[in-house]
């Protein structure tokens, strides 16, 4: 079962409608989604670019994206290991350590929906 990441993202992104916005406390999983997917896609992403992507305030992708950086998530589009970035302005990417470890969650969500839809064959 193929998962495509843009899918993924629009679910949450729509959720809303479903259930109440509270119970959806944060954005870090949809962030690091876009930019995981805008990097293996090898299309380059700003801070706006990441909010038009996700409905959400550009205000408030910054202050995720500034606390995904600090924990050494994101960094640079160009230079995976460059330590002085516009946050703002600069188009963005996961760090190596939260590619991997992104691919790692995705991975295992793919056998989750993959047991799932065996089990109901």
């Amino acid at each position: 079962m193929k998962i495509d990441i843009d899918d993924v993202i629009g679910v949450r992104k729509n959720r809303s409608q479903l259930f109440n916005e509270q119970y959806f406390a944060n954005k870090f999983w949809d962030i690091i989604l876009v930019l995981y997917s805008q990097e293996v896609n090898d299309r380059p992403i700003n801070a706006q670019g990441i909010s038009s992507k996700l409905d959400i305030d550009q205000g408030k992708v910054l202050r995720y994206l500034k606390v995904l950086s600090a924990d050494n998530l994101v960094c640079a589009y160009d230079q995976m290991a460059e330590d002085q970035f516009n946050i703002a302005d600069d188009n963005l990417s996961l760090t190596r350590a939260g590619f991997e470890n992104t691919a790692t969650v995705i991975q295992q969500m793919r056998r989750v929906f993959g047991q799932s839809e065996n089990q109901h064959s």
